[in-house]
């Protein structure tokens, strides 16, 4: 018995996922197919508060400092460093933020940061973004950084 009156579908995962089962799921047109993956989105997303994105970002940031830090702190003190202490750091935090930001974000749907104040990123139609617009997304942000170190520098 289906309670909450969307069609049985076996394989509705992939049509929250933006994919398609081959069925029409039983909307009112074929343009609500498109945008909302065969049937009405459950997601109800209250009005966003910029400054907990803000704070929650801000976190992130200093999670990625914290683990080139780290990395810095034990070459430094290490008697034979296998390379330049500051540049391990460097790409470390580099590689802890793509990590994060991408393929942490992907499986559990947050960042470390936004999770503390209860925030996913979903895109309108409720679904989750992909890892490849997660990947673009970190992309542009580094393009973004590093055009304002630029601007000010």
């Amino acid at each position: 018995m289906n309670l909450d009156k969307r069609p049985v579908n076996p394989m509705r995962h992939k049509i929250r996922a933006g994919g398609s089962t081959g069925a029409r799921a039983g909307t009112k047109n074929a343009t609500d197919d498109l945008m909302a993956g065969g049937w009405a989105t459950p997601y109800a997303s209250k009005p966003l508060r910029y400054t907990l994105v803000a704070i929650g970002f801000l976190l992130d940031m200093l999670l990625h400092i914290a683990v080139g830090a780290a990395v810095w702190y034990t070459f430094d003190h290490s008697p034979e460093p296998p390379w330049n202490p500051i540049m391990s750091g460097v790409f470390a935090g580099i590689a802890a933020s793509f990590v994060h930001r991408t393929f942490v974000q992907r499986i559990i749907r947050t960042t470390l940061g936004k999770i503390l104040f209860g925030l996913r990123l979903r895109q309108k139609d409720g679904t989750y973004p992909t890892l490849g617009q997660l990947i673009k997304q970190w992309f542009i942000g580094i393009i973004a950084a590093l055009e304002v170190v630029t601007t000010f520098g």
